[in-house]
């Protein structure tokens, strides 16, 4: 029984063994067999590439996969082409063979047959110019691409208008690329390809299209007047139809940019102060000012509230003042002296549009000498004395004057513009003016911006125009000349002391027609040659009453009268014909 037994056992070892060596030599030969070659179950794309050799599959990768001369792209329009030698893509069989080779070799045992019989499934290993195709694909792209332009409001012949939109559109191009580097690895030749792209912005409905313009409409002749920087800037109804947005009473985007474009025109730096003097003459001398910036945020926010506003109101002007952060300067004029020049005490201006050129060069000749003058405390400033010579070899050019009842020229013509302007200016400051003259007749230069009567004339030796100084500490007088916008403008800065002044109960009567014209027979002149030599002014008396004040108390109080007689036009005429 015992031998039975052990008979038993060593047959079943003996048939284990040998079924065993069967088994593993069925395991092991096709892995000796396929050493060396892709795995079984090996994929490229649908194409069985199992046990292959690296020549075997480079031939078959080259014989089953052949880059296409173009690629399809379908457009939202059309369909382009994309040449593939243009980005110089090649598939490379070397490389894709060394890709199903690697999944298996220089792994450890387990991994190695683990990869020999898994599936496994390849794409294509393709080559690009990666250059080349980004340039490709922007050339497509701007073929394609297309700019929002919003819908518009405008005035043509007195109605609103409303220019259509444009929805526009912009292409992927990273997703492109995707697209396109997938589809030849996917060698996905056949299909055509969809170009990916967004639409861009929206465009009005009817109704809201009906909305805008009935608000637009509310606008038309309509202004606005941003003031406190400058100069005043105007926006005519042509503008504010524009901003009328179609969603809403304002279109905050334009309003935004509008804002953001007005920054540079509004910008001033600040100035810091500058004063030298050598003996008693101001050689340099800038006084502090503050600068400003334009507030963009609250500027825009104001400017929507107040477009709400014009379209509900009646005022054809909508004036209000730009929102500005003030910058102070680092110098102020009254930390650069110890002489109480401090601040600006008065201001005087006057324009001079008509003014011939030689008028022009003794406004600004005269401007320039009476210029930068200190005048200290308790002195007198006398207009003739400061100016000196005022004669051809002085530099000055021969202009039209009034002089012993006539209006000759003269060397110097114009001077009386600039002692006006002066005048203002003292006017303002509220010095102890103790002598002025006013013209014989009206100038109209000196009306451009003021009534008649505000004016004062000098002549050597007399008159003159003269103040004292007053204010307990010294006064500077600076001239500032505007060629192009024929202005001078007159500055008197010192130390404010606390005088307020007041100009009141102006006054005209007497107005008189002015005389039948004279015509005076010349010989000298040319056969019908006429030439006037004065206009005809009608006369008037004017007069104001101007009064200084500190405390309460009056430190100077008079009226300024002028008496303009009446002129008479003055006509020469050369010999009959």
């Amino acid at each position: 029984m015992t031998q039975k037994i052990l008979f038993v056992i060593k047959h079943t070892v003996l048939y284990t063994l040998v079924f065993g060596l069967i088994a593993t030599t069925i395991f092991i030969l096709p892995l000796a067999l396929g050493f060396g070659k892709t795995g079984k179950n090996t994929f490229v794309l649908d194409k069985d590439f199992s046990l292959l050799s690296k020549k075997d599959v480079i031939g078959r990768v080259d014989a089953n996969f052949k880059l296409p001369v173009n690629l399809i792209l379908a457009g939202p329009e059309r369909q382009y082409t994309l040449n593939t030698a243009s980005i110089s893509a090649q598939i490379n069989s070397d490389q894709i063979a060394n890709n199903l080779l690697f999944r298996r070799l220089n792994q450890g045992i387990s991994s190695y047959v683990t990869a020999f019989f898994s599936p496994k499934h390849f794409t294509l290993d393709v080559s690009y110019n990666d250059d080349a195709l980004s340039q490709s694909v922007d050339d497509l792209s701007n073929q394609i691409n297309q700019p929002f332009i919003p819908s518009e409001l405008s005035i043509i012949n007195g109605k609103v208008s409303v220019k259509n939109g444009q929805i526009g559109r912009k292409v992927d191009t990273n997703q492109l690329k995707s697209t396109i580097i997938s589809a030849l690895e996917n060698y996905n030749i056949r299909s055509t390809l969809s170009i990916p792209f967004e639409l861009i912005g929206t465009l009005p409905s009817q109704s809201q299209i009906t909305f805008a313009s009935t608000n637009a409409e509310k606008l038309i002749k309509k202004s606005f007047v941003f003031t406190g920087a400058s100069q005043d800037i105007t926006v005519d109804d042509n503008t504010l139809v524009s901003w009328v947005g179609f969603d809403s009473a304002c279109n905050q985007e334009k309003i935004n940019s509008y804002a953001l474009n007005l920054v540079k025109s509004v910008h001033k730096d600040p100035v810091d102060a500058t004063l030298n003097v050598v003996g008693t003459k101001v050689t340099e001398f800038m006084a502090s000012a503050d600068g400003y910036d334009l507030n963009t945020d609250q500027f825009a926010v104001t400017l929507c509230a107040q477009l709400k506003t014009a379209i509900n109101s009646n005022d054809a002007i909508s004036k209000f003042p730009l929102t500005l952060n003030i910058v102070h300067p680092k110098i102020k004029t009254g930390d650069v002296n110890n002489l109480g020049i401090k601040e600006l005490l008065g201001s005087g201006t006057s324009t001079f549009h008509h003014s011939s050129d030689t008028r022009n060069f003794n406004v600004q000749k005269g401007a320039s000498i009476i210029n930068r003058i200190l005048v200290a405390p308790g002195e007198t400033f006398s207009f003739i004395k400061n100016l000196g010579e005022v004669t051809l070899e002085a530099g000055y050019k021969n202009a039209y004057i009034i002089s012993q009842g006539h209006t000759v020229l003269d060397a110097g013509g114009g001077i009386c513009q600039v002692s006006t302007t002066l005048f203002r200016a003292m006017l303002n400051a509220g010095l102890n003016i103790t002598d002025r003259s006013a013209h014989a007749y009206r100038v109209s230069y000196y009306e451009e911006d003021s009534k008649p009567g505000f004016d004062a004339t000098v002549f050597i030796p007399n008159p003159d125009l003269k103040f004292i100084n007053d204010t307990g500490n010294y006064v500077l007088i600076q001239s500032i000349y505007e060629d192009t916008a024929k202005r001078l403008t007159y500055y008197i800065y010192g130390t404010n002391d606390g005088r307020q002044t007041e100009i009141s109960n102006y006054r005209q009567w007497g107005w008189a027609p002015a005389p039948p014209d004279v015509n005076i027979d010349d010989p000298t002149l040319k056969p019908g040659q006429t030439v006037q030599d004065e206009h005809a002014i009608p006369g008037l008396n004017t007069s104001f009453d101007w009064k200084v004040t500190r405390n309460g108390q009056i430190l100077h109080q008079k009226t300024f009268t002028s008496n303009f007689v009446p002129w008479a036009a003055v006509f020469r005429h050369g010999p009959k014909i």
